[in-house]
């Protein structure tokens, strides 16, 4: 969510979560969407949902903004923060320099002096103050955008059990899980997309420079193309004549589905139909089912609540239509569901079984983290079967359009040819 700053003294409507899981909802005065936010963590919500309900001298607003994750407020913003890797370096030393004796004070001191930008600086120092000031780490990180969701009641749960530094080493490691799975997936990405563009500059040079001087070379000596040429021909000439009309409708495209993707319920349809998609689909859901996993099983092994680590797992997951399945399962466990049931459908069949089994053996973070890594072995495979198919898919597309070029081209040359005989 941006810091949009509003008038002083406005309304705004909220849905939150509790560290149990609970939904509160209710209205809070606050002079931004940013203080409002802040106000709720202070109080251990996490904002799910933010409205503004009125501001001086102005009528209700019906707009209303939900968050694929809790809290939106804490998203990353990779231009200024530092990236997951090296976060998790600063998180890792901490835990380090805990586990060593050092006090908390230091360690954030440390923590704020490697940290390479200013935001990050600022954050650690911030939290520093606060804890130096008698606050709770937990509710000093929970009030940090550096920070994210998982960080304010997971932590909370390690002040209460004495666990800070594992705790810490646990987040350490799921970042530096998230930046591999990240980084696997930009670098398997690298070979289609240089691909693409190369295919998008080639086809563009033979349909506005190649195409329309080899017609001109026919046209002027007195020959007609075939239907094939002048096809080619009538594509080469719209592209040269409207360019910008191409151009507009584009960019009017992508604003319209820009906005139209603004409401929820049409993210929620999107989302949907993703998911069914024959390859990206299935890797979608197994990537989603990875970090659910994952943050389930961190949560649990702070000694976070059951409910309470299912909403901080939902966080992670911006497929806002699995997340509505995940809290419909959230709804069932708290009636008094299993976890496996509410679950069924919505992850991996492994992953349902696994969870299924540690709640029978009561080990539920360990089968979560089971689950974890077979999801994200099956990512790794379906990326690899991914770009086997899109290879080789691109490859044919660009060769089929150069041979078509080529065809055209051949008959037009076959064409003078008989009439020279």
């Amino acid at each position: 969510m941006t810091d949009r700053a509003v008038a002083a003294g406005s309304r705004f409507r909220y849905r939150a979560a509790d560290a149990r899981g609970l939904t509160a909802t209710g209205e809070i005065d606050a002079s931004s969407e940013r203080d409002a936010i802040d106000a709720l963590r202070r109080r251990d919500l996490w904002v799910t949902d933010l409205s503004l309900v009125s501001r001086p001298g102005h009528a209700a607003s019906p707009t209303s903004r939900e968050h694929s994750a809790l809290p939106a407020g804490s998203r990353w913003r990779p231009r200024r923060n530092p990236s997951r890797t090296e976060f998790a370096v600063m998180i890792r030393a901490m835990a380090m320099l805990l586990g060593a004796g050092v006090p908390l004070d230091r360690a954030l001191a440390y923590a704020a002096a490697q940290a390479s930008s200013a935001d990050a600086r600022n954050g650690f120092a911030a939290v520093r103050e606060a804890v130096r000031g008698g606050e709770a780490l937990s509710a000093a990180v929970a009030r940090q955008p550096l920070f994210p969701t998982l960080f304010g009641p997971t932590l909370a749960a390690s002040e209460a059990s004495g666990t800070l530094d594992a705790t810490l080493t646990m987040l350490a490691d799921q970042l530096d899980r998230d930046a591999a799975v990240r980084s696997r997936l930009q670098s398997a990405l690298i070979y289609p997309s240089i691909l693409a563009l190369a295919s998008v500059v080639g086809v563009s040079v033979i349909l506005l420079v190649v195409v329309p001087r080899f017609a001109a070379l026919i046209t002027d000596g007195g020959g007609t193309l075939p239907l094939s040429t002048r096809l080619l021909v009538a594509m080469s000439g719209a592209l040269m004549r409207g360019w910008w009309l191409i151009l507009i409708v584009t960019l009017l495209s992508a604003v319209g589905w820009r906005r139209w993707l603004t409401r929820p319920d049409q993210q929620r349809r999107w989302h949907a139909a993703r998911l069914a998609w024959p390859v990206t689909g299935a890797l979608e859901r197994m990537q989603a089912a990875s970090r659910y996993t994952s943050t389930l099983s961190v949560a649990l092994k702070s000694g976070v609540s059951l409910l309470g680590a299912m909403a901080l797992a939902r966080g992670v997951v911006s497929n806002r239509s699995l997340a509505a399945a995940l809290e419909a399962a959230e709804a069932l466990v708290r009636d008094g569901g299993t976890l496996a049931s509410g679950l069924d459908r919505v992850l991996p069949p492994l992953a349902v079984r696994l969870l299924d089994a540690g709640e029978v053996g009561g080990d539920v973070a360990g089968m979560a983290g089971r689950a974890a890594a077979a999801a994200e072995a099956d990512v790794q495979l379906a990326i690899g079967r991914a770009m086997a198919l899109v290879e080789p898919v691109m490859i044919l597309g660009f060769g089929g359009v150069v041979g078509f070029v080529a065809l055209a081209l051949l008959q037009a040359i076959y064409g003078i040819n008989a009439r020279s005989l």
